[in-house]
């Protein structure tokens, strides 16, 4: 099996080195980084959403796995606080903004009550039966995609917390909020 997989790995190194590595330099094109004018605003927005998707997908797959690893009783250090640091430390660099969003009414922590028309549109969406909220917004000539994505209860670790819901009930949501030119030159 390794000397197949490193069959392939020689193989696919030969076809790059042909199509890529003859090729002067100024006619590989790259456009991750570009002029908001040049790919519009819905290709930014794409990015976006693919960008909120994947760290979406990163924040809770370690809730869950710092939860069901480690989260014994209610007394514990939860992996929603650890993911509260990271928001923290994401935004205190400049990447983006994060918070926990309460869908309950009756939140553990009253900081994840919604606080924004945008955080208040989503939690409703959620209600309603979505799972992902976003819009674009306008700030002081800067734009800025929001996101949101709903969190349900999705492991039986999850009711060491919340011990009066089940598998499956929404508790809230994840907000996230960048300016669009983060990819852009």
């Amino acid at each position: 099996m390794l000397r197949r997989f490193l069959k392939i790995c020689f193989i696919c190194t030969i076809v790059f080195n042909f199509l890529y590595l003859d090729l002067p330099a100024k006619e590989i094109k790259h456009d991750f980084y570009v002029k908001i004018e040049e790919i519009g605003r819905e290709k930014a927005i794409k990015r976006g959403r693919q960008t909120v998707k994947m760290l979406d997908e990163m924040y809770k797959t370690f809730i869950v796995l710092v939860t069901d690893e480690y989260v014994k009783d209610e007394t514990m250090f939860s992996a929603l606080t650890i993911s509260k640091k990271v928001f923290e430390r994401m935004s205190a660099k400049g990447w983006y903004n994060a918070r926990l969003l309460d869908a309950t009414g009756d939140p553990h922590n009253p900081d994840n009550s919604a606080r924004t028309k945008f955080e208040r549109d989503a939690i409703e969406a959620f209600i309603d039966g979505k799972s992902f909220y976003e819009k674009v917004e306008k700030v002081d000539g800067v734009y800025y995609y929001k996101a949101a994505t709903s969190v349900s209860i999705v492991t039986d670790g999850c009711t060491i917390c919340h011990p009066h819901n089940k598998q499956g009930d929404l508790l809230g949501g994840i907000s996230y909020s960048f300016p669009l030119d983060m990819f852009l030159d």
